[in-house]
């Protein structure tokens, strides 16, 4: 059995454009085209180049955490650019990006994020080769995401959703993760409660959307999955919360790390969400590191797999912290070791 807490990696800004109008940085673990980083592009308004930094070293250490979990082959990274006004300095942000990556020589690897989209991955592509974003293929980032998590589910339930017996979820935020969870639970029989700013995304056939005044932390529910913003749960929601089990999609769903303990010790099954999204980061590791069984598979295949691997790492976590392990030490047993090739060389090895 693993003790101690590993230590953190440090990131840093590996590269950077700066400007008035448009500022870029490369935030990443210190490292190389042997294990490059790897970490979407994303571009907002932030209130200063600091302000773009410091979400870029949050960032980059979620994906650290996450590409360690699964064994991608990848480090930690992000690339972070700030603008006023995202969609006017779009050209400008895609060569400016291709030019600090070819300047890296490999040791980063980006994709979409925020305010990026596989268009932009595109034209990216014809700069440089330091993108993975299923450019050309019919895999899709957010449906692997998805489908990861669907994983997840089944772990929780302790059965396939074909099997198991339908209960009562709130997805909150029906984006293209949070979407396709929804409309799967859906067809399985579930009935789903869906949250989003924009009611046409949360209103489809099957689907019981709720209003904007809806106090959806307090409805009795099976499962709780978060799907959309940040910090979204906070204390007050926390305290009020009816489930057994909430598993998140987003990214650091809680305003508080404490308030998923708080959950836990009130016998609430949390599970980690590094361990809950990993679904483009574990086809990004199958793009990079099985070329060939990628090219010559379809998108059901991809998402069957990350499916599959996410279900079995969820199901040990949750195995572990039966017998009594705490959240970070249950991690660290189900985490991949160093020495382990990249999840991505196992894919199509049954085949």
């Amino acid at each position: 059995m693993s003790s101690g807490k590993k230590t953190a990696p440090t990131v840093s800004v590996l590269a950077e454009h700066v400007s008035d109008h448009l500022s870029v940085f490369v935030v990443a673990e210190d490292t190389d085209a042997k294990r490059p980083a790897n970490g979407g592009l994303r571009v907002l308004n932030y209130p200063s180049d600091e302000a773009c930094i410091a979400d870029g070293q949050r960032l980059a250490g979620l994906m650290t955490h996450k590409h360690d979990l699964y064994g991608t082959g990848f480090a930690g990274g992000k690339i972070v650019a700030r603008a006023a006004e995202p969609d006017a300095v779009k050209d400008e942000l895609i060569s400016v990006t291709a030019e600090l990556l070819e300047s890296l020589d490999g040791a980063m690897i980006t994709g979409c994020d925020l305010n990026t989209s596989l268009e932009d991955m595109e034209r990216l592509t014809a700069l440089t080769p330091h993108v993975l974003a299923a450019v050309g293929s019919p895999v899709d980032a957010s449906a692997a995401t998805a489908h990861g998590t669907l994983g997840a589910v089944e772990a929780v339930l302790d059965k396939d959703l074909n099997d198991a017996r339908p209960g009562r979820a709130l997805v909150h935020g029906c984006g293209a993760v949070g979407g396709t969870v929804a409309r799967h639970l859906v067809e399985h029989g579930w009935t789903v409660f869906t949250v989003d700013l924009d009611r046409e995304k949360a209103s489809f056939p099957g689907a019981t959307p709720l209003p904007k005044s809806c106090a959806w932390w307090e409805l009795n529910l099976d499962l709780l999955l978060p799907c959309s913003i940040s910090g979204l749960i906070n204390a007050e929601m926390a305290t009020a919360l009816k489930t057994p089990a909430v598993v998140p999609a987003a990214n650091a769903p809680f305003q508080q790390p404490q308030l998923a303990d708080e959950l836990r010790r009130r016998g609430v099954q949390v599970l980690p969400d590094p361990l809950v999204n990993a679904g483009a980061v574990i086809a990004d590791s199958i793009e990079r590191f099985s070329p060939d069984a990628w090219k010559d598979a379809g998108a059901k295949d991809v998402y069957a797999f990350v499916r599959d691997e996410v279900r079995r790492r969820a199901s040990e976590y949750l195995n572990q912290r039966e017998q009594g392990l705490s959240v970070g030490a249950a991690l660290e047993e189900v985490a991949a070791t160093p020495s382990t090739d990249p999840i991505g060389l196992s894919f199509g090895e049954s085949e």
